[in-house]
């Protein structure tokens, strides 16, 4: 919130003072951002888990947050697959780079019938050996 201007900010406070629904979800969704700030896998699950109780009891059982419980809903049942970014090399950026030389593979490989062949392609294209060929 230190990016907010003076108003912004006492327009934000008035929004949260009336209690609105809108207001709540705000809320929950900024303390979302405190899970990220977490050092270690531990600490991120101690997080989730603190954050799960304190986002449903602040939504309640408001029909308009439905979505929000449904959002929880989720993030408590993939906790563990979340807690693994603190350990995996693997990124957003890095898995959306390979996916997009996948797509280029089956583009060239729309010929193949054969999955093992398919299998081939991406590995002659995403890994070192690729480049080895392309070099003599």
């Amino acid at each position: 919130m230190d990016h907010l201007t003076t108003n912004q900010l006492k327009a934000l406070a008035e929004l949260l003072d009336q209690g609105l629904d809108t207001a709540t979800a705000w809320r929950v969704k900024e303390r979302l951002r405190w899970i990220r700030l977490a050092k270690t896998p531990r600490a991120a699950k101690w997080r989730i888990t603190r954050f799960i109780g304190y986002a449903r009891e602040l939504v309640g059982e408001s029909p308009l947050l439905e979505p929000v419980r449904k959002a929880l809903a989720t993030l408590e049942k993939h906790a563990e697959r979340v807690v693994r970014r603190w350990t995996s090399i693997y990124t957003n950026a890095r898995m959306e780079g390979l996916n997009s030389l996948f797509q280029a593979v089956r583009a060239r490989t729309r010929g193949y019938r054969n999955t093992k062949t398919f299998i081939t392609m991406i590995y002659m294209i995403a890994s070192l050996a690729g480049s080895i060929l392309k070099s003599t």
